[in-house]
């Protein structure tokens, strides 16, 4: 067959195909119009002015075949796609919102630019950007043009993929699993980590699991309070969840912290239950004695001799033994004295007085400054003990012997005390080993399983020890220091994230149950339940049933509602809900996910499948009040722009160029090939216009303001538009067929539980093709899907 009368051109790519795969460019290809030893600067081919190039069919070999168009690409055409100068990679990069994308590998580039439907020889095609005279629609813009050789190949390989198609018609590129997409990733590691911080209603979840607590205080929703803090969404004033840990974030986790945690260890709930929090936490040691002997004081402001002990303010040595103090002053220890525990202690102070006037030497024992005993010194001659008993609080503590009472008569007598020797004994009760120590540590290690679902490792136990024990001595209320040991692990990473990070230190049932705690903050929004950890941990189930379990749940169902109310930005009111309700009602009756698109019926608030007037047909959500609403159409085109968005993960990216130009802009000059704007609106005013029987408000009519009967048809604007035919019906039960759409649902779940999108063009492209399987084998059941991917050596981190 001849698909039209035989051009100069046309033989010349029938010659040049002869050249199968590995030989483009290497023959001597000297046909007219096209490079080649014998023909190095050809003409440009003749594309027709709207950017259409006839091809002779027939001519191209049987022996091409689509891998054989893909490698001469590869050669061929990738080398100038990707360089710096007249290249195409800087602007149209895989990570732009540009619709023409351009990667790394070659292979890959000719499928994803084949799929995406610029290699054909219509209009508004990569060869016609290459050629055109307009410098508005000319690539590269604002670069040297491609040389006639580059040129050439593009135009051979586009109507060398045009025979192929012809010849062995199948699914169309856009609706396959992508070709380039089952070869290995050969590209450079990826550094994505995936973002499991919980978000706010896992918190919720969380905080009800672990205290029993739905901090309402007084009638007064805290967690309402503090939504936007927390990064919640209240279809109120804050309609965008946030999922990362922001400076706010952390603010209201201060305040909730607080409240949950202090009620808690009042009350004894959650995870305090049962702990008595009132007990001593350190232990009493053995006794020990302490002597400082006096006559090795040093006087203030000398030189202070190795090893000195004692500091005191006045007098001097008191012959071999003792110090005398011969005016009012002190003695004092030079570094605090460390008590090893909150116990009893035993000072003995050896002292003696020279007696003068009517009252006997005063002689004090202070700690920390603080006075603790008074003693009047009788004895003149002999050194005697005076002993007292005190209560003293483990920790260093500076203690302090003074005379108060200083006193002479000329010639007559002087009253002087003099002090041998400060003895420190104690603690005075029986010793405890480390009991009390052992059984606060073991407190701490219930707060680490009730609260993070794991055994704290000896260094935390030690940790959270010392906290309580520090926080204790700086107010003497066990209650708020064991509270303070709450707030500190609700600001663990491991109480904050979906995955417990601590997982990677843990192998077999330990590790296994991190991973549940994830699978159920994922799937359920909170925490397993301690039945579930038993059921895990005992072989009661397998993993596989434990998902299955989460699934069929009705806490499934009412997590999945939330998030899909997130997903399609919901107002909070029952038709903006509508579409979540019928994406819910699919996954929990594992009906064909296309429904979504193409669903003749709508979902009640009971998540009941309800009828729908007959004139939505097969169209989903796509004809939902709640999804037309704020999305208006023509002259705008954002309902065309948000439905491609939403569902074909397509994103558009609009040039400072195209923005001048915008304000001229009509429907018609839109879809001109010729036009900047053709490579999007080839399917957005096609679309905006199939749309047009349902209002901005997202009624139904069949006339306008003016009573002109209205064409919801394509209107044939686009010869390249892949969704033809008239109203929302012909578009979505056209789009349900698409590779992108296919993804895109797909992701909407792969988001679900791993936070963030499926790297699926890069080193995730196997598991891309397991959930294509998936869906395709369980005609599109969604919980097929979530069940693969909970099950996957990518979720469970093998």
């Amino acid at each position: 067959m001849s698909a039209t009368p035989s051009r100069p051109w046309s033989l010349a790519v029938a010659v040049l195909a002869s050249f199968v795969a590995g030989c483009l460019g290497e023959a001597a290809l000297d046909m007219q119009g096209l490079p080649g030893p014998g023909n190095p600067n050809p003409q440009p081919p003749p594309v027709q002015q709207d950017g259409t190039l006839d091809c002779d069919l027939d001519r191209v070999p049987a022996g091409v075949t689509l891998a054989s168009i893909a490698s001469d690409f590869e050669r061929e055409v990738h080398p100038a796609l990707v360089r710096e100068v007249s290249g195409c990679i800087s602007c149209h990069a895989t990570t732009s919102g540009r619709l023409f994308k351009v990667g790394l590998n070659g292979v890959e580039n000719f499928y994803a630019i084949r799929a995406a439907g610029y290699l054909t020889p219509a209009s508004g095609s990569m060869l016609s950007r290459l050629v055109t005279t307009d410098e508005s629609a000319r690539m590269p813009r604002g670069e040297p043009a491609w040389n006639a050789r580059e040129i050439a190949a593009v135009a051979a390989l586009t109507c060398q993929l045009k025979a192929v198609e012809t010849r062995q018609p199948s699914s169309r590129p856009d609706e396959e699993f992508p070709p380039a997409l089952l070869e290995p990733y050969r590209g450079p590691s990826v550094a994505t980590y995936d973002n499991p911080f919980l978000g706010f209603e896992q918190l919720k979840g969380k905080v009800k699991a672990v205290f029993d607590d739905d901090w309402v205080r007084g009638g007064v929703d805290r967690f309402a309070q503090n939504v936007g803090l927390l990064g919640g969404v209240d279809y109120k004033d804050h309609f965008v969840e946030a999922r990362v840990a922001t400076a706010d974030f952390f603010l209201g986790l201060d305040d909730l912290s607080r409240d949950v945690c202090l009620t808690a260890a009042t009350h004894k709930t959650g995870p305090f239950s049962g702990l008595d929090l009132a007990q001593p936490l350190t232990d009493i040691p053995a006794p020990t004695t302490k002597t400082y002997e006096m006559e090795a004081a040093a006087r203030d402001g000398t030189t202070l001799p190795a090893g000195t002990q004692i500091l005191a303010s006045t007098g001097g040595k008191s012959g071999s033994t003792g110090w005398n103090l011969y005016t009012t002053g002190t003695l004092t220890t030079l570094q605090p004295y460390v008590f090893p525990a909150s116990a009893t202690y035993r000072f003995t102070v050896k002292a003696k007085g020279d007696l003068c006037g009517p009252d006997l030497p005063n002689m004090q024992l202070k700690v920390d400054g603080v006075l603790v005993k008074e003693w009047s010194v009788a004895n003149n001659t002999a050194y005697a003990d005076f002993v007292h008993t005190q209560a003293v609080a483990g920790g260093d503590h500076l203690l302090t012997v003074g005379f108060t009472n200083d006193y002479g008569e000329t010639g007559v007598c002087d009253r002087n005390l003099h002090v041998d020797a400060l003895v420190v004994y104690g603690p005075t009760e029986a010793a405890t080993g480390t009991q009390r120590a052992d059984a606060a540590k073991a407190k701490v290690d219930t707060l680490y399983r009730r609260m993070l679902y794991r055994a704290s490792s000896p260094e935390e136990r030690a940790n959270g020890y010392a906290l309580v024990t520090d926080l204790l001595g700086i107010e003497a209320n066990a209650t708020k220091a064991w509270s303070g040991l709450c707030e500190g692990l609700m600001r663990a990473p491991d109480f904050l994230f979906t995955l417990p990070p601590s997982y990677e230190r843990f192998t077999g049932k330990e590790r296994e149950r991190l991973l549940l705690v994830k699978l159920a903050m994922d799937l359920l929004g909170r925490p397993p339940s301690a039945q579930d950890f038993t059921a895990l941990e005992d072989g009661q189930k397998s993993w596989e049933a434990m998902v299955d379990g989460y699934l069929a749940s009705a806490d499934f169902r009412a997590n999945y509602f939330k998030r899909m109310r997130v997903r399609t930005e919901s107002e909070g009111t029952p038709d903006t809900d509508e579409p979540a309700r019928l994406w819910t009602f699919l996954v929990e009756q594992e009906r064909p996910f296309g429904e979504l698109l193409t669903g003749d019926y709508s979902v009640d608030g009971s998540f009941q499948q309800v009828t729908r007037p007959p004139q939505h047909g097969k169209t989903g959500v796509l004809t939902m009040k709640g999804f037309i609403k704020n999305k208006p159409g023509l002259p705008h085109y954002n309902y065309a722009a948000r439905v491609m968005t939403d569902f074909m993960g397509t994103l558009y990216e609009v040039p400072a160029e195209v923005f001048d130009m915008r304000g001229a802009a009509t429907a018609s000059s839109t879809v001109d090939p010729s036009s900047i704007c053709y490579s999007c609106h080839q399917t957005l005013t096609p679309l905006a216009h199939q749309r047009l029987r349902w209002d901005d408000e997202g009624n139904y009519r069949t006339q306008d303001e003016q009573g002109v009967t209205l064409d919801d048809t394509d209107r044939n604007l686009a010869a390249t538009y892949a969704f033809k035919g008239q109203g929302m019906e012909a578009f979505a039960t056209q789009a349900v067929k698409k590779e992108a759409f296919v993804r895109r649902t797909l992701n909407a779940q792969f988001a679900l539980l791993f936070g963030r999108e499926m790297r699926h063009e890069q080193d995730e492209r196997a598991i891309y093709k397991r959930l294509w399987d998936v869906s395709h084998e369980h005609d599109g059941n969604l919980k097929a899907v979530l069940k693969t991917l909970a099950t996957s050596p990518e979720y469970l981190r093998q």
